[in-house]
């Protein structure tokens, strides 16, 4: 697909729509992807589509009249038999150049033996998605009788110390090689947020000072049965916004954070779309909109457990048998707490030494009191580097199982009280408010404050996020990052609309365009998030929500 659109092309669209002229460019390829035959068809009935929700990005199915006239059969000599994969264009005709432009839709394996020659209407049925059916048991992708495991580390099997941390975006690129065999892939930086351009404009700080930022953050074990693409996906969803897919020009394995489109210039604009447009229908989709979003995350497996616990001169002492010599990188420790943390609170064990307390997600010493008495919580030991020097710290994880809120609010004090579980007052919507009746201690207030989906207008709808991906998330903050993007889509995704337009071949999902509502006085900028084309009617409906930058407030 073409980064930019040009004039020309915007032209023959426009050509179309009094007698559109329709053809599809069928190449034959084989297991090398080397071209073998090529069908050129008139394209009679038929439809794609491209959704950038789903691990399938691209399915379509074609009624065509191939120009050949040989008899199309299914076997093994056939352009429809099974190891044969098809890239497919769509033409339409330049009435000013008196020749067809084609258009590039990807590439494709057929899904079933559902090719069919039609002698009598002199027809052709295709239907097929892309190579992403390879990789998910469909076509190709099932694993046998093996167990596959990824160690979050390896480690020396004399002394136990870690001495190699398995870096994530590794275990990607050797699953494609190794067990689906690809070797044509890009695959971007994947770990934590605060480790990525994206995010932090301290990044590169942050990767220095967390040097296993990238890691594999826990053991992996996939049993026999599971396909290439259950693997791939485990791997994409431990850390939110990416996503993958094969590339719809080169045929390329991608994995990346989904485009922010924050800079971008739109892929059409208003004056283009107006032009084309056959209807629109803008909606809200209620059964979607959620102003609270609630992460369950792992439930947290520690190595070492202590009620041996003391605090005094702003240290927990804690006393734990058989946690021997020093501190070690990756272990998971739980303590039962015996009195709420000042700021800068510490933890020494067996007398090891003091070491600060932070949180994983912003890497940040914990706030006073966020440590209740009398309660157990996991602290994970990990050593990182900071202005060259090596320094140990333990990062709250939280209590037995992560767990985290986020709420919309707008931010306002809402003067009524309510009595909470344990009996006690607290003002409604308040932090207090969603901790006690939540139960939960990790709770954080976006406020945004003309949203129209806060709690102060909509009331509590909640989402509740478990089991699945979420398992894979090891600590509180990084849950309620979690929380905080989850709510985000949930709370602004749902402000989207769908337009019918001529025909566009060109389109494709993350692109930015601008559209002016029929019910509005000014333009916007919407993010295409799926496209379907309908051949024989000679439209493209497009699906696009409202852009809005991620985590703003």
């Amino acid at each position: 697909m073409a980064e930019k659109i040009t004039q020309e092309d915007l032209l023959i669209v426009l050509q179309q729509s009094a007698a559109p002229t329709i053809k599809l460019k069928i190449e034959i390829m084989d297991s090398g992807r080397r071209i073998t035959g090529i069908l050129n068809c008139g394209l009679t009935a038929g439809s794609m589509s491209i959704s950038g929700e789903s691990d399938i990005r691209r399915t379509a199915s074609f009624v065509v009249q191939p120009t050949l006239k040989e008899r199309i059969k299914l076997a093994e000599d056939s352009p429809l038999w099974l190891n044969r994969d098809i890239r497919l264009s769509v033409g339409l005709y330049d009435a000013r150049n008196r020749q067809y432009k084609y258009y590039p839709l990807g590439s494709y394996v057929y899904t079933d033996i559902s090719g069919a020659y039609d002698a009598a209407a002199d027809s052709l049925t295709v239907n097929c998605s892309d190579f992403m059916k390879k990789l998910d048991g469909t076509k190709n992708g099932q694993l046998g009788a093996l167990t596959i495991r990824y160690p979050a580390y390896e480690e020396n099997e004399q002394t136990g110390q870690v001495i190699r941390y398995n870096i994530l975006r590794d275990a990607v690129m050797e699953t494609l090689r190794n067990l689906a065999g690809i070797t044509d892939y890009r695959i971007d930086d994947m770990g934590e947020h605060r480790a990525l351009p994206e995010y932090n404009r301290h990044w590169q700080q942050y990767r220095e000072e967390n040097t296993t930022w990238n890691a594999i953050p826990f053991d992996q074990e996939f049993a026999a049965g599971c396909s290439v693409l259950s693997i791939l996906t485990t791997f994409r969803d431990i850390y939110p916004n990416y996503e993958m897919f094969f590339d719809m020009d080169t045929n390329t394995f991608i994995c990346q954070l989904k485009p922010m489109c924050y800079e971008d210039e739109p892929f059409l604009d208003n004056a283009f779309l107006q032009r084309v447009l056959i209807s629109e229908n803008t909606s809200v989709d209620i059964s979607t909109v959620r102003n609270i979003c609630e992460v369950w995350g792992k439930v947290i497996e520690t190595d070492f457990y202590s009620e041996s616990c003391s605090c005094s001169d702003n240290t927990y002492h804690v006393s734990i048998p058989g946690y021997e010599d020093e501190y070690h990188t990756g272990d998971i420790i739980s303590l039962r707490i015996p009195a709420a943390n000042q700021a800068d609170t510490r933890i020494d064990i067996n007398g090891f030494g003091a070491i600060c307390i932070y949180n994983e997600a912003d890497e940040a010493p914990v706030k006073a009191n966020e440590l209740k008495q009398n309660v157990v919580y996991a602290f994970k030991i990990r050593k990182t580097r900071v202005n060259g020097q090596d320094l140990t710290r333990a990062y709250l994880l939280g209590q037995w199982q992560v767990h985290a809120v986020n709420v919309l609010t707008n931010g306002r004090k809402s003067g009524q009280f309510v009595t909470a579980p344990d009996g006690q007052t607290c003002e409604l919507y308040s932090k207090e408010y969603f901790q006690k009746f939540y139960h939960c201690e990790r709770v954080d207030l976006t406020v945004v404050e003309d949203s129209p989906f806060t709690v102060e207008k909509l009331g509590e709808i909640l989402d509740v996020k478990t089991g699945g991906e979420y398992e894979n998330i090891t600590s509180d903050s990084l849950a309620a990052e979690r929380a905080e993007w989850e709510n985000w889509k949930n709370s602004r995704l749902t402000d989207q609309i769908s337009i019918t337009t001529a025909l566009l071949p060109f389109l494709d999902v993350n692109k930015k365009v601008s559209y002016q509502r029929s019910d509005s006085d000014k333009e916007h900028p919407y993010i295409i998030n799926s496209v379907s084309h309908d051949f024989s009617g000679y439209t493209s409906t497009i699906t696009m929500y409202r852009f809005y930058p991620l985590y703003q407030q």
